[in-house]
């Protein structure tokens, strides 16, 4: 799945790039805004707009000699298309809910990368980022199944492999002073789904 477009997945067509605009839009847009920010041409976007004005779920207004358009959001087709504009939220849930069961728990874990960003694509992996608590040992085998039972499920949930990242939490001090490609990206684009974030982690050291 595309987490940055996730209507591709049900509407590989200039459908999906509007209906997302559309959802994220905060006032009107108009017709050529939705086409700059779906980065389609004015004509195509023209011809899904008239559609899905047609059809009810986008409404019409005229501001001055434009046109503009917003969802209808009392339209029955709108939530169930807001739901599938918020996947990328709903995957961040879902990893919550399934980490907060571990024993033994992580003492941190996030989404960083494209996944956090919402900026990857069709082949995309799911970074995770998971530090593992001083008690538990690397080889320990509840730990090891409870790793390998989440990138399953990411796997299932959105058709994209995990890209888990470990490490100890004795190696956080090495990761703080010798500050690798990695350290940037958590800091930056890190979405915490466990435990302390590692923002304040590193802070601490």
């Amino acid at each position: 799945m595309d987490l940055s477009a996730p209507f591709s997945s049900m509407f590989p067509t200039v459908d999906s790039s509007v209906l997302t605009v559309l959802t994220r839009a905060e006032k009107p847009r108009s017709g050529r805004e939705v086409a700059t920010e779906a980065n389609r041409s004015p004509r195509a976007t023209k011809l899904v707009l008239d559609r899905l004005v047609a059809h009810g779920l986008v409404l019409r207004q005229e501001i001055g000699r434009a046109q503009a358009y917003t969802l209808n959001w009392d339209h029955l087709a709108a939530a169930p298309v807001a739901q599938m504009a918020n996947l990328r939220l709903a995957l961040f849930q879902r990893l919550r809910e399934a980490v907060e069961t571990w024993d033994p728990l992580p003492l941190h874990a996030s989404v960083f990368g494209s996944a956090a960003r919402g900026d990857g694509g069709l082949d995309s992996d799911v970074d995770i980022f998971l530090v593992r608590p001083k008690a538990v040992d690397e080889d320990d085998p509840k730990w090891r199944e409870q790793v390998h039972a989440l990138a399953e499920a990411v796997f299932r949930w959105t058709g994209n492999h995990a890209g888990i990242s470990e490490i100890s939490e004795e190696e956080l001090e090495r990761l703080r002073r010798d500050r690798p490609p990695i350290v940037e990206s958590l800091l930056s684009d890190a979405v915490n789904i466990a435990g302390t974030s590692i923002r304040t982690l590193l802070r601490r050291m």
